[in-house]
């Protein structure tokens, strides 16, 4: 049970606390809300001069002046790819590089959303501000760079399967003498294989789908990626266990492929990734799951 003494000292506490917290509140309202508030507003003002800029007919030669009193007047340079909203932003603000991409990215995205500078206030504070309107951006960049990365190493990895040194022979007994359907949109072809009395017999050819074929890539690269793997540190187990790969299925599925060690599946990967070097590739695949 609590003390007199001890009440007391809790009575003056939270009394402390409670001025304290009420200062807190004037404080977020007059200055923090305030501030964002004047901020947001600056940033329309930056996005309506970057208007302006875009629906003038010389475009190129403002952006031209710009960059040249940038450098003139601050000594401040700037790449020749700088979009014309980071120019704007940067001779506005004079402002750090993490600054300016942080603000331009914001205008940036309100454009390609079809806000006007009239309305960009409204929408940061509708989207919950400043850092969470760049939060989304970087996750849809993230995205975007992504989806781009997937598609090159799938066209690297078409390329290369397409040029690579086969690993046996199909005979089909059938009228097509061993030509089977195709399709426009894909490169492949996809069978039916089964063991019967020790030899593998290719009992049907699957529709041409570009999907099948893309599934059928990805499986490919992942299968890779546990390979390289393979080095004794636990690393393979963990990347099978985490994809739902089985160990031994792997080991039989690098025999299949001609690949006696894990450095053939490394190699195999430098030509998925583009990469030049085989060690860079293994570190790439290291990455995911550091």
């Amino acid at each position: 049970m609590a003390t007199a003494k001890q009440k007391a000292v809790l009575s003056a506490v939270a009394s402390q606390a409670t001025l304290v917290s009420e200062r807190h509140d004037v404080y977020v309202a007059q200055f923090v809300t305030r501030a964002n508030e004047e901020l947001y507003l600056m940033l329309a003002d930056m996005m309506r001069v970057c208007e302006d800029i875009w629906s003038s007919n010389c475009e190129e030669y403002l952006v031209k002046n710009i960059r040249k009193e940038l450098r003139d007047k601050w000594d401040i340079k700037t790449q020749k790819n700088t979009s014309t909203t980071a120019l704007v932003v940067r001779y506005i603000t004079r402002g750090t590089r993490q600054l300016v991409h942080n603000y331009a990215k914001v205008i940036d995205n309100a454009k390609e959303a079809g806000v006007s500078a009239a309305q960009l206030a409204e929408y940061i504070k509708s989207k919950g501000g400043i850092d969470e309107v760049r939060k989304k951006i970087v996750s849809a960049e993230t995205k975007r760079e992504l989806s781009q990365r997937a598609k090159t190493m799938q066209a690297n990895t078409t390329k290369h399967l397409t040029n690579n040194k086969r690993i046996g022979s199909l005979n089909l007994n059938n009228k097509n003498n061993g030509i089977t359907a195709g399709c426009y949109d894909v490169r492949f072809t996809v069978s039916l294989s089964t063991y019967v009395d020790g030899e593998e017999r290719v009992v049907a050819t699957i529709y041409p789908s570009s999907t099948i074929v893309e599934d059928c890539l990805s499986l490919y690269k992942l299968s890779c990626e546990a390979a390289a793997m393979d080095d004794g540190t636990g690393k393979f187990a963990q990347f099978c266990k985490e994809y739902g790969l089985n160990m031994d299925v792997i080991h039989r599925w690098m025999r299949d492929n001609n690949m006696e060690k894990r450095i053939d599946a490394v190699n195999e990967l430098r030509h998925i990734y583009g990469i030049a070097a085989a060690q860079e590739a293994a570190n790439e695949v290291y990455k995911l799951t550091a």
